[in-house]
């Protein structure tokens, strides 16, 4: 009996349009070939990637196709599966093929796609080249292409079909095993032993928890039996809402069916895994496949729980054979002027809008908790009274609903603490009118608290510069120090002096002299030009400051230095005595990576300083800067901690760090224990070891 040529008919648009173009990643494209061999009724499909061979080999266990088969069915594109072969499967199964052309994505990411299949006892081997076929059928209107046949046979194929693809165009050096589980995992709702269906990666099968997302989420609202999905859930912080009495009515009105799953995560950044994917989204699933990869996207939502959101939705009857084919020709999306699938968005839409009502709630509520999860904060709460402990129980809980991360959230509570403390202390103060003269112990109390509030926030503001110290002494090289100190200390005198903080009010005076300072700039010349960075001006509590930076290598000889802050303190001294600020002082110091060459001399070191003392000036190195400013500020802080009432509970904020889950680490997370309150003696905050103060803000 003569054979059946094998022959491929296809024009050369549909195969750039529905084959090489169809997906551009692994993943989406053994999707294609996994629900192929969930209509042939396979139970097992196995992946092997090769990165030595740099070959993907996918078999399953389905029934295979003959000659007639292959050529009437893989062979065809647009082969009307459903029409010619039913609406299930022998198994009884609802086919996810429709329009036969998923198994054209093969050439997005291989140039060789060697097939064995056996059905009947009828051996079919082949081998497809997207080169030859796109020559083949370049200019013919018939567009036919004949695949060569193959001789060999692999000794191990017993049923089913195979699949080799070679000549990748996509990189396999990236792709690990567990990530390919995953995203293979989260296109199909069938896969694992409810099912019958396994899929596995190089020998490890896929899993339901493959997809990761119930590692993650914190709040959980279900729709039908979802009730597998919720039990894998371990760190719900409430139990799940069911909400399908809330959608039964609107989705009885249009003949639709809903299952699955809405989310929240603790954090948006939970919703990124470790191949980058965002799965802040909403799926579509049809017939156990992911149709719409998100939904949420289309809805535009600004709010802040929008971030927080994942899902996965099914609905049938967007499928149903007789309503015809709901899905666009990509095969990655749904048509979206299609009545049911407009009917589902609004129905997703409104439950949308009551999850963001709920996840508020629940976030205020809960933040509260996490916060009183620390014991320092706990007992703080517990010594406030009346109406500012609830504005404060309120308050702390609207953090958990802000959008930021950790340590901002962190930071956040320890100034709503600051604030409510401020807010408690003026009730304090109401009280006044209320004592009567001979009780002066309640007068000194209250005034003795308001001074442990300024400790208190005085304290959190010198941690922060301490914080921000050590930052910079990190981030900077050598080479980098100038350049990067520059605008940071004109804006920041206090990392020159402790005791200085700008002064406000006196911008204008702060330009005028800055324009002098400039065209002073603008006129050097030679060396002198080469070696400054910058100059600039700065009033502080009862002084002015001038400060030149000089380049970390230049070495400015004393003589030139000093001639040159004459200059500044001369100019700025003329426009000085012209505002109200005239009688304050001038102070100038010089910001050098090199000391002048007069070190070397007999003199050395103090001969430059008393040089420059008379000019009002002064040196500061650049090594010296950070280290100098830090110890000031952690000489002070050490006594500090004594004191502060309050110091303890911020400690205990700043070390509190429950460990967070991830999607792609189905661990059960274990929260760090919180550090114990630290209880200080009610005594005066001492100057720092430096023998300056700080001056308080």
């Amino acid at each position: 009996m003569t054979k059946r040529p094998l022959k491929m008919t296809i024009s050369l648009n549909a195969l750039e349009h529905l084959g090489i173009n169809l997906y551009s990643n692994v993943p989406a494209v053994l999707s294609e070939i996994v629900a192929n061999a969930w209509d042939a009724d396979a139970h097992t499909v196995s992946v092997t990637i090769d990165k030595n061979a740099e070959t993907i080999t996918i078999e399953d266990d389905g029934h295979g196709m003959d000659r007639d088969g292959v050529i009437d069915r893989f062979l065809t594109v647009g082969f009307r599966r459903r029409d010619e072969l039913g609406a299930t499967t022998p198994e009884g199964r609802s086919p996810m093929g429709r329009k036969g052309i998923g198994k054209l994505s093969i050439f997005s990411i291989a140039q060789v796609a060697k097939i064995y299949t056996i059905a009947n006892d009828e051996r079919t081997a082949f081998q497809m080249d997207r080169e030859v076929i796109k020559k083949a059928i370049a200019g013919k209107s018939e567009g036919a292409y004949e695949p060569d046949e193959l001789t060999d046979w692999p000794a191990d194929l017993k049923k089913g079909t195979r699949i080799v693809l070679s000549g990748l165009s996509k990189s396999l050096s990236a792709l690990t095993v567990e990530g390919l589980k995953r995203r293979v995992a989260r296109r199909f709702s069938i896969i694992g032993p409810k099912f019958k269906f396994s899929v596995k990666v190089n020998g490890d099968a896929i899993g339901p928890e493959d997809r990761g997302y119930h590692n993650v989420l914190e709040y959980l609202w279900t729709y039908g039996d979802a009730d597998d999905f919720k039990k894998s859930c371990k760190h719900l912080k409430r139990p799940a809402q069911d909400r399908s009495s809330a959608v039964a009515a609107a989705l009885k009105a249009h003949g639709l069916k809903l299952t699955g799953w809405v989310g929240t995560v603790a954090l948006p950044q939970q919703l990124k895994d470790e191949e980058g994917d965002n799965l802040n989204r909403i799926a579509i699933f049809m017939r156990g496949k992911m149709a719409q990869e998100d939904v949420l996207d289309d809805f535009a939502q600004k709010e802040i729980y929008a971030d927080y959101v994942i899902g996965e939705l099914t609905c049938e009857q967007l499928d149903v054979d007789e309503n015809g084919d709901i899905a666009t020709s990509s095969r990655q999306a749904l048509k979206q002027d299609d009545p049911r699938f407009e009917a589902l968005r609004a129905i997703i839409l409104s439950e949308l809008r009551h999850i963001a009502g709920v996840w508020s709630d629940w976030r205020r509520t809960d933040g509260t908790k996490v916060a009183m999860g620390v014991p320092a904060v706990a007992d703080w709460l517990s010594h406030l009274q009346g109406d500012t402990k609830k504005k404060a129980e309120r308050w702390i809980g609207r953090l958990n609903t802000i959008r930021s991360g950790d340590d901002d959230k962190k930071e956040l509570l320890k100034a709503s603490i600051l604030a409510f403390e401020t807010y408690r202390h003026k009730d304090e103060l109401d009280r006044l009118d209320n004592i009567k003269d001979e009780n002066l112990s309640e007068v000194l109390e209250i005034f003795e608290s308001i001074d442990d509030l300024e400790t208190s926030y005085y304290g959190q503001i010198v941690s922060g510069r301490v914080q921000i110290i050590r930052t910079l002494k990190d981030k900077l090289k050598t080479n980098e120090k100038e350049r990067a100190l520059q605008s940071y200390i004109y804006k920041h005198l206090w990392l020159i002096d402790p005791a200085w903080e700008r002064a406000k009010g006196t911008q204008h005076i702060e330009t005028l002299v800055k324009n002098f300072l400039d065209k002073d700039t603008k006129g050097l010349k030679g060396t002198d030009a080469k070696d400054r960075i910058d100059i600039g001006y700065r009033t502080t509590s009862g002084k002015h400051v001038i400060v030149e930076l000089k380049r970390y290598s230049a070495s400015v000889a004393v003589d030139t230095l000093a001639a040159q802050v004459r200059k500044y303190r001369d100019g700025a001294k003329a426009i000085l005595d012209k505002t109200a600020f005239k009688d304050y002082p001038i102070e100038i110091v010089c910001i050098l990576g090199k000391a002048p060459p007069e070190y070397g001399t007999p003199t050395g070191a103090s001969g430059v300083a008393e040089t420059l003392r008379a000019v009002n000036a002064r040196i500061v190195f650049y090594d010296q800067l950070l280290v100098n400013a830090e110890q000031a500020y952690a000489d002070y802080l050490e006594e500090h901690v004594k004191v502060d009432k309050l110091w303890g509970v911020f400690k205990a904020i700043e070390d509190f760090a429950p460990t967070t889950p991830t999607v792609s680490a189905p661990k059960k997370q274990t929260a760090l224990p919180a550090p114990k309150p630290v209880r200080a003696p009610a005594a005066k905050t001492k100057a720092p070891a430096t023998g300056k103060t700080p001056a308080k803000k």
